[in-house]
Parts: C-alpha cells; structure tokens; sequence
C-alpha cells in the first residue's frame, strides 16, 4: 500500500479534456488534484464548436456540474463552399436522439469547469501553478514538479494542449507534421438572429470558418497553410480583418469584439498515450487539424475514457485501448476532409458528389463523431466522392 500520497490523480491542465477529467474521476471516488499556470476565468483560440459526438460526456457532467454551456445557441451543421458562390448544405446526422451541437463560449465554458473543480470536495484545484516536469519510473510513484512544490499522486494526467512542453520532455512527442497549418481566431458582434450553422468558405490556401457562441457572437477563424500564413507576418490583426471580410461580406456591418489570436501548426502524435502511471488526454494526446471542429468532443470523450480504465487492473494498457478505439476513424475522416478541400478546383468537385449523394458527407461526421464505421459508406459513394461524377 502507497502511503503518503497528495492525491490518487494529478491533473496537469485545466481545460475541457483536464477538467473533465478530474470531475469524471472524483466522481468515482478518487481524490485530484488538478493544476494550471493560468488564473481562470481565461481565453484560448480555439473552434468553440461542441459538436453532437460530445454531448452525451457533456450530459454526463452536467450532473454534477449544471449550465456548463449556458446559453450556447446549436450547431444544425455546416455550409461549405467558394466565395460569393452558394454554399452546400450538411446537416448533422441524428444519432440516438441527438442531432445538434452546441456554439460555447470558450471563455466562458472553461470558467464553468473551473467552477465545477471548486465545488467537488475530491478535487483540489490550484491555479497559477506552473508544472515543469513528471518523474516517472517503472514501479514508482509519479511525481509532477511544479513552480509552487512536489506532488505525490498515484497516478498522472497530462492536458497541457497540442504544443504539450511535458509531453516533449517525456519524449514522447511526434510532430508537427508538415504540411503546416495555423489558425487565427477572433469574435464578432452580430446583430442577426442566430444563425445555427458553422459557415466555411475555401479559398486558395485558407479557410474560414464562421460559428456562432453566446451572446449573439460568432467565432471567426482562418486555418492557412504555411504560404498563406506568412502574409499576416507584422500585420496579424489588420490582415486578419481583411481577408474574413473578404470572403464573409456579412462580417463588414460586424464589430470585432477581442484581441486576435493565432495558434499552431497543427498534426502532433504522441508515441504513447499511457505509461508508468502516466496518461496523456484532449489535445496533448495527438491532434489532426481543427477542419472536423472535433477538438472539445473529443477531449471529453477521452476523459470519459480515462476515469473508466483508472478502475481496471490495467489502467494504461485498458487507456490505450480506448484511446485508440475513440480517435482512429476521426483522424481518418480529417485526414480524409483535408485531401478533399485541398485547393478550390477539389472543393468544387466535392459540392458536385454533394449534390449527387447528399448523405455522404453527413455519414462522413457521424463517423467522425463514433457513431458508426466506414462501412457506412458504399463504394459507388466512395467513387463519386473523389472524382465527382
């Protein structure tokens, strides 16, 4: 028996996936500790899209922790297409009751994490504290080093997010793969009613995407490969506004309401998940590229995951398992959705399989979502996806 340990688990990052994290396992009786070098309430770039694969963990939350996303007006799908040409339409599939998702506030949403990491007596949230190393050894006590002392814990979660520093020094980190990408996020104030769509307009070498959240504002973001993104060098907010008003004209009658910001690039693996009592979760454990908006379901499936296989004999091997099984068709279907909208001319082909085969694409999120194989798509669908005839 272990004595003189500060918690069964430590939780390095108080984010969706870490926070999430911490409430699912302190409400399998095990005691946290979570820790994050930022004060909360606070923002990050983000797509602010939790979309419908991530609603039952949301639910599940909700529990203990009620109006996580207060207020957060639903994502019906997308609409995709060229500037100033119509966009096409897909729906989200339905899947046991559920279709929409929800447009969070990322701000907003994180703070009520926080606040539901204050009320669970298991938890002991400590902000402001940064984590600066995890020792691990086989057959020992994991210990996270951090800027305010030791913490003895059982076992450890890191949910530091896609650039994880801990996950690089415990060497586990693979990536970023080129080609790079990067997004640039800012909000806008409208004056419409909601508009209950994510809208993506593709241009040569860039996207944007076009979301709502609370409040009657929409996230705005730009996904640019590495040439595209060199042109906002020295001028990242003013070339930023130009090209969203550019190619959303709907944003000129709008007000920009925050600061810009950029993150990225994008596509980090990680060579394990789980080892010597150490598991890595959300973004930390790998992340493709933000086009499925999958990020913040994901994480929540994961710590779902991960609270569940702290109960088994063999919580990395069982971690591992189910890692795997909740990310290998949705990396697939990202991969998948970025050879198809590469340039223009193949986001032109794929309106054209869309008008075909309508249900495609939407069979495509729903296996993003896990709610189904790619068995659910036939042949004669695959064909006339890729050559648009």
């Amino acid at each position: 028996m272990i004595s003189n340990l500060d918690a069964d688990l430590a939780v390095i990052g108080a984010g969706p996936a870490g926070a999430a994290t911490a409430l699912f396992a302190a409400r399998r009786g095990h005691r946290v500790v979570v820790i994050d070098k930022e004060a909360f309430p606070r923002d990050k770039p983000c797509g602010e899209g939790l979309l419908p694969g991530g609603l039952p963990a949301l639910h599940e939350l909700e529990r203990d922790a009620a109006d996580l996303a207060h207020g957060a007006p639903p994502l019906n799908g997308l609409q995709f297409g060229l500037p100033h040409e119509p966009p096409a339409v897909v729906a989200f599939p339905e899947h046991q009751g559920e279709r929409a998702g929800l447009g969070i506030r990322r701000l907003d949403f994180d703070a009520r994490l926080a606040g539901a990491l204050g009320r669970q007596p298991r938890i002991q949230f400590v902000q402001q504290s940064e984590a600066r190393e995890v020792r691990h050894a086989a057959h020992a006590v994991p210990t996270v080093v951090t800027s305010t002392g030791e913490i003895r814990a059982r076992r450890v979660v890191v949910a530091d997010g896609l650039r994880s520093s801990l996950r690089h020094r415990l060497g586990w980190t693979i990536g970023p793969r080129p080609p790079h990408r990067y997004g640039i996020v800012a909000h806008w104030q409208v004056e419409e009613p909601v508009d209950p769509w994510v809208r993506i307009t593709f241009d040569d070498g860039l996207e944007v995407y076009d979301g709502p959240c609370p409040g009657n504002q929409r996230m705005v973001a730009l996904l640019c490969n590495q040439a595209r993104m060199r042109e906002f060098g020295g001028r990242l907010a003013e070339r930023y506004r130009e090209v969203a008003r550019a190619l959303r004209p709907g944003l000129l009658h709008a007000e920009q309401v925050d600061r810009v910001s950029a993150v990225g690039p994008f596509w980090y693996r990680a060579s394990t998940v789980a080892a010597h009592g150490v598991f890595l979760v959300g973004d930390a454990a790998g992340f493709t590229d933000p086009i499925t908006g999958e990020g913040i379901a994901a994480g929540l499936r994961q710590a779902r995951a991960l609270a569940v296989a702290l109960d088994s004999p063999t919580p990395e091997r069982a971690y591992a398992q189910a890692h795997r099984r909740l990310t290998r068709d949705p990396r697939r279907v990202a991969s998948l959705l970025l050879r198809l909208s590469r340039t223009p001319a193949l986001v032109a082909r794929g309106i054209r399989s869309h008008e075909r085969a309508p249900k495609t694409l939407s069979t495509l999120l729903g296996i993003g979502f896990g709610y189904w194989g790619f068995n659910r798509v036939t042949p004669r669908e695959w064909v006339r996806l890729f050559t648009g005839r």
